[in-house]
């Protein structure tokens, strides 16, 4: 029980907290030990009400239940009996208990507590509502079965001590879940244009790099690493290279505001120059560790050829198919002409399709037009 709780349990327990957002099943291992300092039968988060079609997200320990519902109509609790909830829109923050909100005698004769409480005999409740990271409510349940003790004010306090604590840590998790997302979708859609990312540390030194930068560093085609720093073939470009990174880093070290420059690599093979952008990142000294990003350098092949989504540019410009397949063959390079013979169509038929295209784009010549699709539909995969 509560009289029993170690400041070591106490730290397990808030650990649990702040790291459910990573776990398997999230929040399980903080909803299964506060069972056990508390003597519970079962605990719960819902951090989606269930509402029409969407069944809701709910996080259970319970026995005799599964950790996890998610959008779940099979579960009646969810489905039907969610609206029915003797706890609804509790005052924010604060520590309730069911008899608080409904007399024991009308609980049990209830249709809420014989189809989903007494089943997996739940009888005392405590409860707390709390706003996510977007303002939204979600709530967190703890409960006893029938033959254990109502809550105690004691331990209502401890979990009124809980409550920030279970608020921040849920509009933590969820900021970190959307960082980590967007930085998944930008680190796809860069490497889908062929835009290589390679990160340095304070030192000049590489930290990591994406998968577009590791295909052209594999093909030591202008550009390579060597003992963990970045090379150019060329020695002037090479030469440019370092300084533009030494610029960068001697500013940071200065608090000064570091420029961003840009310059060309020339290629052995004979291939266009690949274009390099030096990119300085914001860094916080107060809180800096080794291998912290200073700066991030920018790979691009000019000769890379992009996929252009068909989809995606009827879709945009409401081209039918066969005028999003000729805008395709044009943004490969390919000249009017080309286009049509490899299409299979008339020379006039192409030239029909073009004056669509151009009136359904805004465009007035073939040059913007590869250019506008370039710029807005290589496909980011």
């Amino acid at each position: 029980m509560l009289k029993d709780l170690t400041l070591s349990t106490f730290g397990t327990l808030l650990g649990y907290l702040y790291d459910g957002h990573i776990q398997e099943d999230p929040y399980s291992k903080f909803l299964q030990l506060i069972r056990e300092i508390l003597d519970l039968n079962f605990s719960s988060m819902t951090l989606r009400e269930p509402v029409g079609d969407d069944g809701g997200l709910l996080f259970i320990s319970c026995d005799s239940l599964q950790k996890t519902f998610i959008d779940d109509h099979e579960n009646p609790y969810t489905d039907r009996y969610y609206t029915s909830n003797l706890m609804t829109n509790l005052p924010w923050g604060q520590v309730v208990t069911l008899d608080e909100c409904i007399p024991y005698d009308t609980l049990v004769t209830s249709e809420l507590y014989t189809i989903c409480m007494q089943p997996i005999n739940i009888y005392h409740m405590a409860g707390m509502d709390l706003r996510n990271a977007n303002g939204q409510r979600f709530t967190i349940r703890f409960c006893r079965p029938m033959e254990a003790e109502n809550f105690s004010q004691p331990e209502k306090d401890f979990l009124a001590e809980l409550a920030p604590h279970i608020q921040r840590a849920v509009a933590n998790g969820m900021q970190l879940i959307q960082l980590d997302s967007e930085r998944k979708m930008f680190s796809k859609t860069i490497s889908g244009m062929s835009i290589g990312i390679i990160t340095l540390d304070e030192r000049g030194r590489v930290i990591n790099s994406n998968f577009a930068a590791d295909e052209l560093l594999k093909d030591k085609d202008g550009i390579y690493i060597a003992r963990d720093q970045l090379h150019l073939t060329s020695p002037t470009a090479k030469r440019k290279l370092n300084e533009y990174i030494t610029l960068v880093i001697d500013a940071q070290r200065n608090q000064e505001q570091p420029p961003v420059n840009a310059m060309a690599a020339e290629r052995p093979s004979g291939k266009a120059d690949l274009e390099i952008l030096i990119k300085p990142l914001l860094v916080n000294k107060s809180v800096e560790s080794s291998q912290t990003p200073h700066l991030m350098v920018f790979v691009s092949d000019p000769g890379k050829k992009y996929e252009i989504d068909i989809r995606m540019l009827t879709s945009l410009y409401h081209l039918t198919r066969s005028e999003a397949m000729l805008a395709k063959h044009l943004a490969a390079g390919e000249t009017l002409d080309q286009s049509a013979s490899n299409l299979g169509i008339a020379r006039n038929t192409a030239r029909a399709q073009l004056r669509a295209i151009f009136a359904k784009t805004g465009v007035t010549q073939q040059s913007m037009l590869v250019s506008l699709i370039l710029k807005s539909l290589a496909t980011f995969s």
